[in-house]
């Protein structure tokens, strides 16, 4: 299997460490950045990594800073990409088993080495599960698909007044959920409506 494995100046020794360890194991390694001590912006590696996996150049990366916590949330941004923080067994499993992760992110000064070999080998033998986890799967990667104008949906200032028509335009316009203010006034038409097409009123 090709893996890519990344690192900031925190991960850099410990990359050259597990890309040794990951080659024992009989995968082949592409080591993506960065190459030398020197201090690294973390993002700019996670970008070049993410993306060779959402190229579908590689089917797994494997990310290392000091926290493991930037990376994973830079890998994050890029579309297809399930980045996850892991640091036990249980977490490497399910990860995998439960969310079809696709990048590992270790983070340098948090993990003991043995323990986070032994994640290595349990994130990558580990299948996704499928089923009712492939549906939540999918439901992360909708949620890639949102365009700013969709998101505004989600963001747009609470009424102070819900009708019917309201409820009826949200339905049409694919929200699932209208906000209303302290006090405001929604109508009883537009309670039953509401509960009959599955849009629900939340006070913000």
């Amino acid at each position: 299997m090709r893996i890519a494995i990344g690192s900031d100046h925190g991960g850099f020794e410990l990359k050259r460490k597990l890309t040794i360890f990951i080659e024992s194991l009989g995968h082949e390694v592409s080591d993506l950045g960065t190459y030398t001590p020197d201090s690294v912006d973390y993002p700019d590696i996670a970008a070049i990594v993410a993306n060779e996996i959402a190229k579908g150049n590689y089917p797994f990366g494997i990310l290392i800073d000091g926290a493991g916590i930037g990376s994973c949330i830079a890998a994050n941004k890029i579309k297809g990409i399930r980045a996850a923080t892991v640091n036990n067994i249980f977490m490497a499993k399910t990860a995998r088993e439960h969310n079809n992760a696709n990048i590992l992110v270790l983070g340098a000064g948090q993990t003991g080495e043995s323990l986070i070999k032994d994640i290595i080998k349990t994130f990558l033998n580990t299948p996704f599960a499928g089923g009712r986890h492939e549906r939540r799967v999918n439901k992360i990667s909708k949620l890639e698909e949102a365009n700013l104008k969709e998101i505004e949906k989600y963001t747009s200032p609470p009424k102070n007044l819900i009708t019917a028509d309201d409820v009826r335009s949200a339905k049409r316009n694919g929200e699932n959920i209208i906000y209303y203010t302290d006090g405001a006034i929604v109508t009883e038409l537009a309670k039953e409506l509401a509960f009959d097409l599955g849009v629900r009123t939340i006070k913000r």
